[in-house]
C-alpha cells in the first residue's frame, strides 16, 4: 500500500482522513480485463472498522497499551517517537511469546488535537505499525548497543542509559528478541523489527479535546479463518487486503480493498 496513489492529490488521501486496514491473506489472483499476466490484483468494498478480519481471526491478545503521549508528535523520526511513548506508557503482555513465523495483527487508535489535521497516509501507517511493533521486541546483541543507543537518544532527546535499558529489557518482548533489532547505518540507525508476518492492521484517526498526539493499542495472535485456511492449501497466491476508512460516507464504515499477489 505504500507506493500506490500515495501523493498529496492521490484520490487514497480523503479516503484514508479516518483510518486504515491491511490484510495478507491467500486467494485466487484474478485477471485484469486487458488479459496481461500480471502479478496482484486489488478488490475494495465497505465494512465498519469494527468488524472482523476477512481472512484471519483473533487466537490471544499479546499485548496492549493506552495513552501512549507522544506530544506534539512531529513529522520526523515518527518510528522512534512510537517505541519510545509505548515504553512510558501503561503496557500489559501478557505472555508468552509469539512462535517465529506465527502471524500477528496490530491495532491502532492515533488521537489528535481538534486544532491538527491527521490522515492515516502510508508513511505515517508505516511508522506507526512499524513502531509499536518494535516496542515489542528486545534488541539481543548487547555488544554494539551502547552506540545504538547512543544515536537513538539523540534522536528522541532522552538519556542513552534509558534507551539502552529500554532496547535490552525483554519483558515485553512478545514478538521477539532478534539479535539485532535496530542496525548501525550511516551516522544513525535502521530499525528492523520483525514486521513480515504481521498479517493485519488497522490504524484509527481521531480528533481529541487534547492538545497532545496519544496513540492506543493491541497487539494480536492470529490464525486463519477456517475458508482461508482452505484457500491456503488450494491456491499458490497469497492476497493483501487493504482497507480504507471512507469518511465522505460515513465515520462507521471502511473500503476494503485486496491484492492478490504471487508466494
Amino acid at each position: 500500500m505504500y507506493n500506490i496513489d500515495a501523493t498529496a492529490s492521490g484520490c487514497f488521501q480523503p479516503t484514508v482522513r479516518n483510518g486504515v486496514r491491511s490484510e495478507m491473506a491467500t486467494g485466487p489472483r484474478r485477471d485484469p480485463p486487458s488479459g496481461a499476466d500480471l502479478a496482484c490484483s486489488y478488490l475494495y468494498r465497505l465494512i465498519s472498522p469494527g468488524s472482523d478480519l476477512s481472512y484471519w481471526r483473533p487466537a490471544r491478545t499479546l499485548a496492549s497499551f493506552t495513552g501512549a503521549n507522544l506530544g506534539q508528535f512531529p513529522s520526523t523520526r515518527r518510528l522512534e517517537q512510537v517505541w519510545l511513548a509505548i515504553h512510558r506508557a501503561d503496557a500489559t503482555a501478557p505472555g508468552p511469546r509469539l512462535p517465529d513465523a506465527a502471524p500477528f495483527a496490530v491495532f491502532l487508535t492515533l488521537q489528535y488535537p481538534g486544532t491538527k489535521t491527521a490522515a492515516a497516509d502510508p508513511e505515517l501507517v508505516k511508522a506507526l505499525i512499524d513502531g509499536a511493533t518494535a516496542a515489542f521486541h528486545a534488541h539481543g546483541d548487547r555488544a554494539g548497543l551502547p552506540e545504538i543507543a547512543l544515536r537513538v537518544a539523540a534522536n528522541v532527546g532522552e538519556q542513552p542509559k534509558a534507551i539502552t535499558q529500554m532496547l535490552a529489557d525483554d519483558r515485553n518482548a512478545v514478538l521477539g528478541v532478534p539479535r539485532r533489532l535496530l542496525y548501525l547505518r550511516g551516522t544513525g540507525v535502521q530499525w528492523m523489527p520483525g514486521d513480515h508476518m504481521c498479517m493485519a492492521g488497522q490504524v484509527l484517526c481521531e480528533a481529541a479535546t487534547a492538545d497532545t498526539w496519544t496513540l492506543s493499542g493491541e497487539i494480536l495472535a492470529l490464525e486463519p479463518r477456517p475458508q482461508a485456511a482452505r484457500s491456503r492449501r488450494s491456491t499458490s497466491c497469497r492476497s493483501l487486503v487493504v482497507i480504507l476508512l471512507v469518511s465522505a460516507i460515513s465515520s462507521c464504515l471502511l473500503a476494503v480493498g485486496s491484492a492478490w499477489q504471487l508466494w
